[in-house]
């Protein structure tokens, strides 16, 4: 059976809980030490994942022979996630609502990624998911209106 839907729903729960916490600490830490402890939050659940998987899998802790390109990809994504929390945590210090601005970042993501999904992996972009797409942005100028 696959199960890819319930893996990112988890992910957006792990998301919905990163969001809220770090709005609860805006006012307690500064945002560069807040974008820096989450990031080594992340790494070490990072570390301890990837030590689990190599070692269930029976596979030495570094690979014989590393892909330089999917690495360097993969690099760049990492760089893009630092950079999200670091404006997150920006946006919550000027004061942006956790509802708001996770509505803001992830209807932003969804945006992108459909498009970059459509220009550089030939993936569909059904009517549907532009319809999608133009009532999330209007539902969001609703909610920002209040």
């Amino acid at each position: 059976m696959n199960y890819w839907w319930m893996l990112a729903i988890i992910s957006g729960a792990g998301l919905a809980t990163r969001n809220i916490i770090f709005k609860t600490v805006n006012e307690k830490l500064d945002a560069a030490f807040a974008a820096l402890v989450l990031a080594i939050g992340m790494t070490v659940v990072s570390v301890v994942y990837y030590a689990v998987q190599r070692v269930s899998a029976q596979e030495p802790l570094i690979p014989v022979s590393i892909p330089l390109q999917p690495t360097m990809l993969c690099l760049v994504a990492g760089a893009g996630v630092a950079f999200a929390n670091i404006f997150l945590a920006l946006a919550y210090k000027q004061g942006g609502y956790a509802s708001l601005v996770a509505i803001l970042q992830n209807g932003m993501a969804i945006t992108i990624t459909l498009v970059i999904g459509y220009l550089l992996l030939s993936e569909d972009i059904k009517p549907m998911q532009v319809l999608g797409v133009l009532f999330a942005f209007s539902g969001v100028a609703l909610i920002i209106r209040g």
